[in-house]
């Protein structure tokens, strides 16, 4: 993998800077423009949000067929990938504008805005969808950055972007307010972030050349088909992790929606912030897939497990372990409800990211349409199994449903489809899993079980020490007995010079 220091520390950068802007900025624009504006403005971006599954699939798809490529060392074959892609997203696009013009149309009558803030909401609908529609032919280019593993370009572009717009809300919108005005900084900062990384395109792709004589139906098929599967895969993930509210809020009510919603948010932080190194190693995956170099990608794949693993015990275990302390200390009382599903969200995150490793594996090896039958198959039967218990146990069942057929969804790739893909054995890829638990449930009995009940943080502030300590212990732990020698070794030579190749994997 290249460039993994740097695009590890600027992947985490930019969750630090995306949450300390979200904490800065929301109390300033509250206060700018008021409730019931923030409201309109809070709803435009959960509606044109989902115009973002217009993508199709295409972006993973031009990374991972760009990686490919590079491994290969074939310019052309590159070239055509980023011509035809250019076209289909230039026509996704097109198709957006319009949908937006439509939803800039509905969205004050759907949300109720008040008379004066009917045509800033169209305004500003129509802004948010322009900035939206800028991402397919831009972002293009930096997916073709991201299959050279430029991730750090991404990020740097990100960092500098999310910073510009707490800024700029910070100076702004205090003086002249506005909903119109929150709109025109979302596409002013929207620009910045995909333009930047186009300063570094020439110097990492200087074969790069774009064509309408590249542009060929034949990889106009693959590219959809390729993406189609993709697709599938996304919308299931969306829906799975996405839905369990609302089924809370149709089957239980509005007041158990706000409970559930709790630990929902919890969960979505730490999925993210658990998943986001791992992320990394798909076009990883794909390059070596070009370059044939099928001993290399599995052992990859094998430290990616361990190394996921290690990281999501790490993070979700005090949510499993120590739920009540940890929300009662975010939010207060009154949400004893949510503790369960707490401790219930936490074990789904320790099951599905090895499913995250295992489905960038298989995509990136052609394995795709597999995977989103699978996923497919588990979505409707979460859905189905979740308004059954929902009925039945309550908010626990919600989170029971996911938990059950994510294991299902495992218990089924593992053997099926991983490790036939990955030319090793099921149990190959179990021990590599399962190292790191052992040493992070001593880490937890001593920290999160008898520690914590003692030590009973009751704010946020007082948690900082006690995170601290949790963190050294079970780092100590899961690195010295969790990792293998060689990895112990390969982290200590390869995270100083940034990039890490795959050697060879003691299981």
């Amino acid at each position: 993998m290249r460039f993994l220091r740097r695009n590890t520390i600027g992947v985490y950068a930019v969750y630090a800077a995306a949450i300390v802007s979200g904490l800065l900025v929301t109390p300033i624009v509250i206060h700018s423009i008021g409730k019931s504006a923030f409201g309109v403005w809070s709803f435009i971006g959960s509606v044109t949000i989902y115009l973002s599954i217009l993508d199709f699939g295409v972006g993973p798809s031009i990374v991972r067929f760009a990686a490919e490529a590079r491994g290969r060392g074939a310019d052309r074959d590159l070239n055509e990938v980023a011509s035809t892609g250019l076209v289909m997203y230039a026509l996704i696009g097109a198709v957006t504008l319009p949908v937006g013009v439509a939803l800039a149309f509905v969205i004050p009558a759907a949300v109720g805005a008040p008379h004066n803030l009917v045509w800033d909401a169209r305004i500003t609908t129509l802004l948010v969808v322009v900035a939206l529609a800028t991402r397919f032919p831009l972002g293009l280019f930096n997916n073709l950055l991201v299959a050279q593993q430029r991730w750090d370009l991404q990020n740097l572009a990100n960092f500098v972007s999310t910073a510009f717009y707490a800024a700029l809300v910070a100076i702004l919108m205090p003086r002249y307010g506005g909903l119109v005005l929150l709109g025109l900084l979302t596409l002013g900062t929207t620009l910045l972030r995909l333009v930047l990384p186009l300063f570094w395109l020439r110097r990492e792709l200087p074969a790069l050349r774009i064509a309408r004589s590249l542009v060929t139906r034949r990889r106009l098929r693959e590219l959809a088909a390729f993406s189609s599967s993709n697709f599938l895969v996304h919308v299931a993930q969306k829906i799975v992790f996405s839905t369990d509210v609302v089924v809370v809020g149709i089957v239980l009510g509005s007041a158990a929606s706000g409970v559930y919603s709790v630990p929902a948010k919890l969960f979505a932080l730490v999925f993210g912030i658990g998943t986001a190194v791992t992320s990394l190693m798909f076009p990883a995956f794909a390059e070596l897939e070009g370059a044939g170099a099928s001993e290399r990608q599995r052992r990859l794949l094998l430290v990616g497990l361990r190394v996921g693993t290690a990281l999501m015990l790490l993070l979700a275990l005090p949510l499993l372990l120590i739920p009540d302390l940890l929300i009662r200390a975010w939010i207060g009382g009154g949400f004893h409800g949510s503790y369960s599903v707490m401790a219930i969200l936490a074990a789904v995150l320790l099951v599905h990211q090895p499913i995250y490793v295992l489905t960038q594996f298989l995509i990136a090896r052609a394995r795709q349409r597999q995977v989103a039958v699978v996923s497919i198959v588990v979505t409707l039967a979460n859905l189905a199994v979740s308004f059954v218990l929902a009925w039945a146990w309550g908010l626990p069942g919600v989170a029971v449903s996911t938990l059950v057929t994510d294991a299902a969804m495992l218990a089924w790739l593992v053997p099926r489809i991983a490790a036939p893909a990955a030319t090793t054995s099921s149990a190959v890829l179990l021990r590599a899993l399962w190292r790191p638990v052992l040493p992070a449930a001593v880490a937890a009995l001593a920290v999160l079980v008898l520690l914590a009940r003692a030590w009973r943080p009751q704010t946020l502030l007082a948690f900082v020490p006690f995170g601290a300590v949790w963190t050294l212990v079970a780092v100590a732990l899961i690195w010295r007995f969790g990792l293998a020698a060689t990895e112990r070794e390969l982290f200590r030579r390869e995270l100083w010079r940034g990039r890490v190749d795959a050697s060879p994997v003691e299981l």
